[in-house]
């Protein structure tokens, strides 16, 4: 059995909002650079292979993998992202800056079409999508890691799943569909597997995704196949319910941070002169993973508070406090569940069941590297 992990790369200065100078050399921002470490650390072994694109982001995290597993053969591949937009005039721009010509480019539907000199037809896309899917078949390694992107990583899976007849103004746009509605997060990515009696590659949701649980009664877990976008959206609904004039609309992912940023930057605008009413803003579900992963890397000092257990199952909680911040996480059959509670040293509290919180775990916010080293530290205390 062949198995395949496509895995996009970590966060891109592009992808935090900074403009970009050149397509293909865009660096990772000290949040990528971490994230590809965590995913160097979530292998349970070496794989046979490791491939990357060619582009700088894709290497970087490549890289940290590759020096994990410095044995391992490691080759570049062109599986670099759709440059369907001339890079000449996108030079120096941001992901906001070029939002109309993406629209243009998208409802224009001709798949045929090139932006002008150094971009790519979606016609050349595909191919070369399929032609990555081909070469994969025919190596003889078994278990490869691939380093790419978001879109190249969604014309593989969109290749096996919808397994399109022709490549028309149709299938582009169905496929467009397709690429927004499973957006790929950094880091995260698909696994295929091949059976060598099999056609056909199958796909399935990479092993760094957070998916679906629902294990105490009564109390639901929210679905989140994309941890940043969720991250967005909450801190989205914070800031209209601080009265900031922003618009929870069906707007694509990748737009949702720039609305965002227009929506702070309007209530910046509209804020001077005036002295804010709005009290202190409580604790988001991010803030309190960061503290976690702060205690995870042993940058913060970490001791156990406290550490109840009930029922004829074991079941209970960890009371622990990390440089002043009280945090409180449900244990259950001996494996960490979620986070309960977490009062800041200032004061301002987060609660699992807390409003329109309800749901947004810390502890999913974790990678599944971050969330076994916590449970060994906690374990450990």
């Amino acid at each position: 059995m062949k198995h395949v992990r496509l895995i996009r790369h970590g966060e891109s200065a592009a992808n935090a909002g900074e403009a970009s100078s050149d397509h293909a050399s865009i660096p990772l921002t000290p949040k990528g650079v971490e994230q590809a470490h965590l995913v160097a650390g979530a292998f349970a072994q070496a794989p046979d292979l490791i491939v990357a694109s060619p582009f700088s982001r894709a290497q970087a995290t490549a890289m940290e993998t590759a020096t994990a597993f410095s044995s391992v053969p490691f080759e570049t591949w062109p599986i670099h992202e759709f440059t369907y937009l001339e890079p000449g005039r996108c030079a120096n721009t941001t992901v906001a800056q070029r939002r109309d010509w993406v629209e243009a480019y998208w409802a224009r539907a001709d798949p045929a079409f090139k932006d002008g000199e150094g971009a790519e037809s979606f016609l050349d896309f595909i191919s070369r999508a399929q032609s990555f899917l081909d070469r994969l078949a025919e190596h003889p390694a078994q278990d490869i890691a691939v380093f790419s992107h978001g879109q190249l990583i969604n014309a593989v899976a969109w290749l096996i799943e919808c397994r399109p007849q022709k490549i028309d103004g149709q299938a582009m746009a169905e496929w467009r569909e397709y690429e927004i509605t499973n957006h790929v997060p950094n880091c995260s990515g698909y696994k295929l597997t091949k059976h060598p009696d099999d056609a056909g590659w199958r796909v399935s949701p990479g092993e760094l995704r957070i998916g679906v649980t629902q294990r105490v009664t009564g109390r639901s877990y929210q679905a989140v196949r994309d941890p940043e976008r969720l991250l967005i959206e909450e801190r989205a609904q914070a800031l209209s319910a601080a009265g900031y004039p922003l618009k929870l609309d069906d707007d694509p992912a990748m737009y949702a941070e720039q609305r965002l940023e227009e929506a702070r930057a309007e209530a910046r605008s509209s804020q001077v002169g005036r002295v804010s009413q709005n009290p202190a803003a409580a604790l988001s579900a991010r803030e309190v993973s960061q503290v976690l992963r702060e205690a995870i890397f042993g940058r913060s000092v970490t001791s156990k508070v406290g550490q109840e257990s009930w029922g004829e199952i074991y079941a209970g909680h960890f009371q622990i406090n990390v440089d002043g911040w009280e945090i409180s996480i449900y244990d259950d059959c001996d494996q960490l569940d979620y986070c309960e509670k977490c009062i800041s040293p200032d004061g301002r509290h987060w609660s699992f069941d807390s409003g329109d919180r309800f749901g947004t775990d810390p502890i999913a916010l974790l990678s599944v590297w971050e969330h076994q080293m916590l449970e060994k530290l906690l374990k450990a205390l």
